[in-house]
C-alpha cells in the first residue's frame, strides 16, 4: 500500500544504512472512549506534517527522511553510525549521542541533516506500526528482546586463561541462545572482563555444565564472574525474510524484533529520544533538531498543554495537544500487559529526558509505547543507546 510499500533501504556516503520513510500526513483524534489515527499521502483538513518532513532553512516540505536501521555505534573519529555488524555503543549520555550524530554533518561536502532519534521520528514510527498491525499492543505482534538472561546468579564455574568460552551450569546455559551478545564482569551490568561478544555455540561439557562459546580475542575468566545478556549485534535482520519479524521466534522474548528494516524499535536497549525536556512532569518539545539542547524550558522549546502522569504504571491514555500532536506521553494509568497500550511508564520529578521502548530484561512492561521519563540528561549506562537519523537536505 502507499507509504508502507514505498519504505525501502537507503545508504549514505559514510556507509550508514537507513530505512527511507516517504512523506505523509497524520491525523489524530481522541476522546474518553476512543482513539483514531489516520495517515495519508494527501494533506486533508485536520492532518499535520511530521516535522521531519520539513526543511526549516528553505521553508519547504521534504519528500522523505532516513531512519537508522541499526542501534547507534561510534566511529573512530566520533561519528554516530548505523552500520551492519557493529556492537551498539553504550555508556554515553543523550548530549554526547546528540553531538555524535551532528558530527556527521559536513556542509562543505554537502552532508547535512544528521541528528539523533527524536520525538518526531518516534511519532512517525508509532503511528505506522499502530495502523499497520491495528493494535496498540506492539508486543502482541512481536515480543522483542525483553527476556534476556540478566542475573547475578548466572556465574562462571571454571577459571581459565586465554579462552573463548565461559563454562556455566546447565541451568545458566539454558538462559542463553546462540547469536546473542554477552558481557562478563563482577556482577550483572559490569563489563570489567569483556563487553559485547557474540555467542557462537553452546555445548555440553559434562553432566552438570555447558560451555558458552563466543567470538573475539581470547580472554581470562574467573570462577564466580557473572555472564549476562547485552545489546544484540547490529545486522540480525538480514536473516529475516519478511518485512517485519524476529529471528528465532516472535514470542519468547529472547530474540530482537525488526519493523520494516528498523532493528529493535523496542526491547534490546533503551533508546534516547531527543527534542523533549521534562520538568516536574511537564514536557517541553522542540520542532527543529538544530535547536535541540537538554534542560531547556523556554524558547525554542514549547510547553505542552497537559501534564504527564505523576506515578508509575500501565498506560491507558496518552496526552494530546492539538498544537503539538506529535508528542503523546502517558496521562492515564491503570491498564495491564494486555489492555490499552499494554506498556508501562516510568517517571520522576525534576528535570528529565525521554527514553522509549524498554530493554532486554523488561519483559511484558516493554514495548513501542513504554516511555521512561525518569533519567536526567547526564545518565549513561550499558542499557541506553542512541540512533542515527538523517533528513534529506
Amino acid at each position: 500500500m502507499p507509504i508502507f510499500g514505498e519504505m525501502h533501504e537507503a545508504e549514505d556516503e559514510y556507509g550508514n544504512r537507513f530505512t527511507r520513510i516517504p512523506k505523509f500526513y497524520i491525523q489524530k483524534t481522541g476522546g474518553k472512549n476512543h482513539l483514531i489515527k489516520r495517515v495519508s499521502k494527501t494533506r486533508y483538513p485536520g492532518f499535520y506534517l511530521p516535522w521531519l518532513f520539513w526543511d526549516f532553512e528553505k521553508n519547504e516540505e521534504l519528500e522523505y527522511y532516513d531512519h537508522g536501521k541499526y542501534k547507534g555505534s561510534l566511529s573512530a573519529d566520533g561519528k554516530l553510525e548505523s552500520k551492519f555488524g557493529t556492537i551498539p555503543t553504550v555508556f554515553r549520555n543523550i548530549v554526547q549521542f546528540r553531538n555524535d550524530a551532528r558530527n556527521n554533518n559536513d556542509a562543505n561536502a554537502g552532508l547535512t541533516g544528521y541528528q539523533q532519534l527524536d520525538i518526531h521520528a518516534q511519532d512517525v514510527l508509532e503511528t505506522l506500526i499502530h495502523i499497520e498491525f491495528a493494535t496498540l499492543n506492539s508486543q502482541s505482534v512481536m515480543q522483542g528482546l525483553v527476556s534476556g538472561a540478566y542475573s547475578d546468579s548466572h556465574t562462571i564455574t571454571l577459571t581459565e586463561q586465554g579462552v573463548n568460552r565461559a563454562v556455566v551450569s546447565n541451568a545458566t546455559a539454558g538462559q542463553f541462545v546462540v547469536g546473542q551478545s554477552i558481557s562478563i564482569g563482577s556482577s550483572r551490568g559490569n563489563t570489567s572482563v569483556v563487553h559485547g561478544r557474540t555467542v557462537t555455540d553452546i555445548n555440553v561439557v559434562d553432566e552438570s555444565n555447558q560451555e558458552i562459546v563466543f567470538d573475539g580475542d581470547p580472554i581470562d575468566v574467573t570462577e564466580g564472574n557473572v555472564i549476562w545478556s547485552s545489546g544484540w549485534r547490529n545486522g540480525f535482520s538480514a536473516d529475516i525474510a519478511a518485512s517485519s519479524g524476529s529471528i528465532g521466534d516472535n514470542t519468547s522474548g529472547r530474540y530482537p524484533c525488526m519493523y520494516r528494516g528498523i532493528e529493535s524499535p523496542w526491547g534490546d536497549l533503551w533508546q534516547f529520544v531527543d527534542g523533549v525536556n521534562i520538568n516536574d512532569h511537564q514536557a517541553w518539545v522542540s520542532k527543529d533538531a538544530n535547536n535541540y539542547a537538554s534542560n531547556v524550558f523556554a524558547h525554542p522549546y514549547e510547553k505542552l498543554n497537559y501534564v504527564n502522569a505523576t506515578s508509575n504504571g500501565w498506560v491507558i491514555g496518552m496526552g494530546l495537544d492539538n498544537k503539538h500532536p506529535f508528542a503523546n506521553f502517558p496521562t492515564i494509568l491503570g491498564g495491564s500487559s494486555t489492555t490499552y497500550y499494554s506498556d508501562h511508564y516510568w517517571q520522576a520529578t525534576g528535570q528529565r529526558i525521554a527514553l522509549v521502548g524498554g530493554y532486554l530484561y523488561n519483559g511484558s512492561i516493554a514495548g513501542l509505547s513504554y516511555w521512561d521519563l525518569y533519567f536526567s540528561s547526564g545518565a549513561s549506562a550499558w542499557s541506553l543507546v542512541g540512533r542515527l537519523l538523517k533528513k534529506r537536505s
